[in-house]
């Protein structure tokens, strides 16, 4: 009698760590899950709604407007989208598209600019560009000339206020906040869209198309710093068999960073 009660002692001693384990091992899952989740709601890029859309993108347009200089990298993707220019200083005009281009801003109204023209069946011809103001040059062959290849065009209307990027970005209608996006880069941004004029385009393309109807913008916002980091243009309806519709993929980056780039001596390659 006296063998069988310590026995059910021993096992009932034997079983009570084991009863106030489990709940503890429960407990201690249920605070790291938790944890866990917290964290996932914090961290950048997920879909935490930013400030109202409209109030963001004027805050984006402030902000460009009081930068010193910026890069551009701009891509052309789907069908590709002619213009004329002229390179013989106005005796004739081509029909030319541009896939790529590179350039920098420097405010209040100079900018310079490398694209690749493809005129035809010729090879790609690659033209340098500078402009202060409305006075433009361009260079072919190591050699500039001053001649305004893309009439009209004033590097001081991407950031004033009616055009440019002010007007892609902050007169936009038809806002929608998309979401948060992770460039390629890693830049985290808040991704939103609308519909705005053609002339934007026209004006961020250095005045060379003379596209009238509306088109799609999608804007990708840097978060750490409330600037522009990418600005997609669609032209709607522009979709062949093989090509998606025509678009402007312009990349803004390097904002307030040293000019890389060396004017044209105006007056000794004008030959005065």
């Amino acid at each position: 009698m006296a063998d069988t009660q310590m026995n059910t002692e021993r096992n009932s001693g034997g079983q009570s760590p084991l009863r106030w384990l489990l709940p503890l091992i429960v407990v201690i899952a249920v605070v790291a899950i938790t944890a866990v989740a917290l964290l996932n709601r914090n961290t950048p890029g997920d879909d935490t709604p930013p400030p109202e859309p409209t109030p963001l993108l004027a805050q984006v347009v402030e902000n460009i407007r009081n930068v010193e200089t910026f890069r551009l990298l701009i891509e052309q993707t789907g069908v590709a989208y002619p213009f004329g220019v002229s390179l013989d200083e106005g005796q004739s005009v081509v029909y030319a598209t541009m896939r790529r281009g590179e350039g920098q801003y420097q405010a209040p109204n100079m900018m310079y600019a490398s694209v690749n023209l493809k005129i035809g069946a010729l090879p790609v011809l690659a033209v340098e560009l500078f402009a202060e103001g409305l006075d433009q040059w361009f260079k072919l062959a190591n050699q500039w000339i001053n001649y305004p290849i893309a009439e009209g065009f004033d590097p001081g209307d991407l950031i004033a206020e009616d055009t440019g990027f002010s007007q892609a970005i902050n007169q936009l209608r038809e806002v929608a906040y998309i979401g948060t996006e992770t460039l390629i880069d890693g830049t985290q941004s808040w991704h939103i869209s609308g519909v705005a004029e053609g002339q934007v385009i026209n004006d961020l393309l250095f005045n060379l198309l003379s596209i009238e109807q509306e088109v799609m913008v999608d804007v990708y916002i840097d978060q750490a710093t409330t600037l522009p980091a990418l600005l997609v243009v669609t032209l709607p309806d522009t979709a062949s068999d093989s090509e998606d519709n025509t678009a402007w993929h312009i990349e803004i980056y390097d904002y307030n960073t040293e000019l890389d780039f060396t004017p044209p001596n105006r007056s000794a390659d004008a030959g005065e």
